[in-house]
């Protein structure tokens, strides 16, 4: 069975987009050699890549594309046929489409109609002929940002195709894409290698590559520079910094990993870590050290570099320059920085002072100046923590404990909050903002707890940990999301399938993990669709529609499911149950314990009292009409079953639960009860009355249920 062997050879791919385009070209060709009965299993497929390459190694394809006899239905009888029998062109035309005569015709009833059919033979084609096809295609379904096209071809990609390798073994696969003709052979290493590396056949493309400088498997690569890190670290005594995104960036800029160690001087360690860490990690993609000893950040670092140890030629020159390169390029950034975080220090950081400069910085066209969203953040934060220091337990029930912080010092963090982009600082490193308004706040003499506060309200999962014990900051996170949310969606700045340029999505995600830490922590009822409310009605001074409103809510609603089903995994039936009852952003954790509870009792594997209790529960919920209401005339319940059944739901309903488990341990009692009362009762009674009073006492015990979800929306597994 033969190999196949597509690589994709371009000029150099952004280093972000390179394992997006490498799954999107791969999951393209399996889909559409499944479309035509080619299966291929995860198994047989390998990728690689590097910043000029994508290739794609799919091992024992079939020769041939499966042969399958199938049967198609053509037009019905009477188009088929006229009075006497005779075929018209409607059935010639059928039978001509698959090589055939109208006396192979068959005639079939499907319902109350009859129709032609032919049953002919589909596939037998060679592989070799489908892939060429499906292989240009997988490149032009691929997308992402800024693709474009080149020369005058309308065909696009990430960046310009310059040579394609398409080989089954031995044999080249003829294709074309914009001005590029498939061929078999690749490119080593572009300063290193060969100019052209001829492949005699598919196996031998990753050997064949190394021997010309180029690790095309990027898990080896990563290794590779991690080994050459921890080796070079340890000589120098040193520990280095733990960055996995980095490393991944790294990865993909380089083809062969190698390393230079090199130094700034020393007085730029009496700068803020973060800032010395920006400039190398962030602007450099260096990797920062710390001593071993006192675990303090070290002036040496490493630059991994693509390829140069290996060099022929004047290769203890080049290593000498490029040292220096690299060295002079820190020293000149730490310069700014060291020149900008002197000239921020020489004025107070106080709201006093930086306010009048970010009364004329604009927020967004349309939304007015820093100033004013500050001032919004402020009545928010206040609000927050007034709902928090007031909120209800939850049904659960940890811990609870005081707010940790008071409501000036929430007040007092907001009015800091956005004052460092003031400065100079992160005017030249816009990422560093929060740390530099905390570092700034620290000089200044506030306390800690505010401090921490103006750090904290931009932690994500980079930096999570300034969440612990810091709620001025998690508030102050709340209230800055939520605005955000609302401003931008009063301009129509909507997160669409294909954009989010204000990261809409991600920033909602957090807006999610920081309001169940804060549950967590202080056992609140969290009503994010009251403070949404109150944010757009009471506080938020442009614009806004209800129907913008509305779509926030939807947003949110959406991004939440979206959270519960991915872990819910496998699932989503019982996050559609829940969401189906009553608002979940009125109570965030409440969703995620009554998923937890469904999850134990309908996931994988299900008790028999729980199937049984299902299946009662769907039978009462679906019979319940929608226009059913009024009050229950007990008087008309006259059997032993309704009244026993009407006595249980209200036992169940004036009873207080202090966990949805205990509720649903509750609500299992009722199974009997509701099979008893369907097969020994009519439910639509001849009697207009009797029917009434049973559908409103069957409405009762959906409603019950309803303090859970809607059962009739969980698939009944085996």
């Amino acid at each position: 069975m033969p190999d196949l062997l597509f690589e994709i050879g371009c000029e150099e791919l952004p280093p972000n987009s390179i394992l997006s385009l490498t799954n999107q070209i791969k999951e393209n060709i399996i889909s559409e050699l499944k479309e035509n009965n080619v299966l291929v299993t995860n198994n047989d497929v390998e990728t690689y890549n590097t910043p000029r390459r994508i290739a794609i190694y799919i091992k024992n394809l079939p020769a041939k594309q499966e042969v399958k006899t199938i049967e198609v239905k053509g037009p019905d009888k009477e188009k088929a046929f006229d009075k006497s029998g005779n075929p018209t062109q409607a059935a010639m035309g059928f039978a001509k489409k698959y090589n055939l005569e109208p006396k192979d015709l068959t005639i079939k009833k499907i319902n109350d109609s009859e129709y032609v059919f032919v049953t002919t033979k589909t596939g037998g084609k060679e592989i070799k002929e489908l892939l060429s096809s499906i292989l240009p295609s997988s490149i032009k379904k691929s997308s992402g940002e800024k693709f474009m096209s080149w020369g005058n071809y309308d065909e696009k990609f990430a960046r310009p195709i310059r040579w394609i390798l398409a080989i089954l073994d031995k044999d080249v696969i003829k294709l074309k894409y914009a001005n590029i003709e498939s061929n078999n052979y690749t490119f080593g290493h572009k300063t290193l290698g060969s100019k052209k590396i001829k492949l005699a056949e598919a196996k031998s493309y990753s050997q064949e590559l190394l021997e010309n400088f180029v690790i095309a498997n990027p898990s080896l690569r990563q290794q590779k520079i991690i080994d050459l890190i921890n080796k070079e670290a340890n000589t120098l005594n040193t520990i280095p910094a733990n960055n996995p995104d980095l490393l991944d960036e790294i990865k993909n800029i380089t083809e062969y990993p190698g390393l230079l160690t090199c130094e700034f001087e020393k007085e730029f360690l009496s700068l803020p870590e973060c800032i010395i860490k920006t400039v190398l990690e962030k602007h450099q993609r260096y990797i920062v050290l710390y001593n071993k000893e006192n675990k303090k950040l070290s002036s040496k670092f490493i630059v991994i570099t693509n390829g140069l140890e290996q060099l022929q030629k004047n290769k203890e020159e080049i290593i000498k320059n490029t040292k220096k390169g690299n060295e002079k390029v820190v020293k000149a950034r730490l310069n700014d920085a060291k020149f900008f975080y002197q000239e921020d220090l020489k004025r107070p950081f106080t709201y006093e002072e930086k306010i009048k400069t970010l009364s004329k910085v604009t927020f967004q066209k349309g939304l007015g100046t820093i100033q004013e969203k500050t001032e919004r953040i402020v009545k928010l934060s206040a609000y927050i923590y007034d709902h928090i220091s007031q909120g209800k337990e939850r049904m659960v029930s940890p811990y609870s404990s005081e707010v940790n912080c008071s409501r000036k010092d929430i007040i007092e963090t907001a009015k800091l909050s956005k004052l460092d982009l003031a400065t100079q600082m992160v005017f030249e490193m816009p990422e560093l903002q929060g740390k530099i308004g905390s570092i700034y706040a620290k000089k200044n003499d506030f306390p800690d707890s505010i401090c921490n506060g103006i750090e904290g309200q931009y932690a994500d999962h980079s930096n999570s940990s300034i969440y612990l014990n810091n709620t001025t900051g998690m508030i102050l996170g709340i209230a800055d999301r939520i605005d955000n949310l609302i401003s931008l969606f009063s301009i129509k700045k909507i997160p669409t399938s294909s954009a989010d340029p204000f990261a809409l999505r991600g920033q909602t995600n957090w807006l999610f993990i920081i309001i169940e830490a804060i549950q967590d922590q202080y056992n609140v009822t969290f009503k994010l669709l009251e403070i949404i409310n109150h944010h757009a009605k009471n506080i938020f001074n442009h614009k806004i529609t209800n129907d913008d409103i509305t779509k926030v809510i939807e947003f949110l609603l959406e991004r939440l499911k979206l959270k519960y089903e991915s872990s819910h995994s496998g699932f989503k039936d019982l996050t559609e149950s829940v969401f189906a009852v009553g608002n979940p952003l009125n109570n965030i954790y409440e969703a995620k314990d009554k998923l937890i509870l469904l999850t134990d009792h309908f996931g994988l594997e299900i008790k028999e009292e729980d199937k049984e209790f299902l299946t009662a529960a769907k039978r009462l919920v679906r019979i319940v009409e929608p226009t059913t209401n009024g009050n229950l005339d007990t008087s008309l319940l006259k059997t032993e079953e309704e009244k026993t059944l009407l006595k249980k739901i209200d036992e169940l309903n004036n009873k207080q639960f202090n966990s949805y488990s205990n509720l649903f341990s509750e609500l299992i009692t009722l199974t009997k009860p509701i099979n008893n009362f369907f097969d020994k009762v009519l439910v639509n009674d001849p009697d207009p009355k009797i029917k009434q009073a049973r559908h409103v006492l069957l409405k009762k015990g959906k409603e019950l249920f309803e303090k859970i979800c809607d059962f009739n929306k969980i698939t009944e597994r085996n």
